[in-house]
């Protein structure tokens, strides 16, 4: 009996130190870190900096896209730019309502000059975007 208890004593000492080693190890104390969603394909371009120098840009889109008033979803569309179209834009991004298009999710807006109007179309649709000057 006295030695049923030291084996059971011995055991119980051997499995908290396993346990104790176990938690402490680097693999299980680091959480492994899932991948940020990619929310747009060109979200991580630079932009210069605006009080250095004044540029000026231009995009074209995937798809065909919707020229809103505003950078809202659900805002009046004022036009559509045709898939390919090359169209004077901002040069940087701004943030507004979240939408769908392109097979993207984003809450992204490019401010964009068509037809005589400045708007606002879908970041995640725009398939080039470069500076011209």
């Amino acid at each position: 009996m006295v030695m049923k208890r030291i084996f059971t004593a011995i055991g119980v000492a051997a499995a908290a130190l396993a346990l104790s080693l176990s938690a402490s190890s680097p693999a299980a104390a680091a959480p492994v870190e899932a991948p940020t969603p990619v929310k747009s394909r060109i979200e991580n371009a630079a932009a210069p900096d605006a009080a250095v120098e004044q540029r000026t840009c231009r995009a074209r889109f995937a798809e065909g896209v919707n020229h809103r008033l505003r950078a809202e979803a659900e805002s009046a569309i004022i036009g559509s730019i045709p898939a390919g179209t090359w169209v004077q834009t901002s040069c940087t991004r701004v943030a507004g309502g979240e939408y769908t298009a392109c097979g993207v999710s984003s809450d992204f807006w490019m401010e964009v000059y068509w037809n005589g109007n400045w708007g606002h179309s879908a970041w995640g649709c725009v398939k080039d975007w470069e500076f011209t000057s």
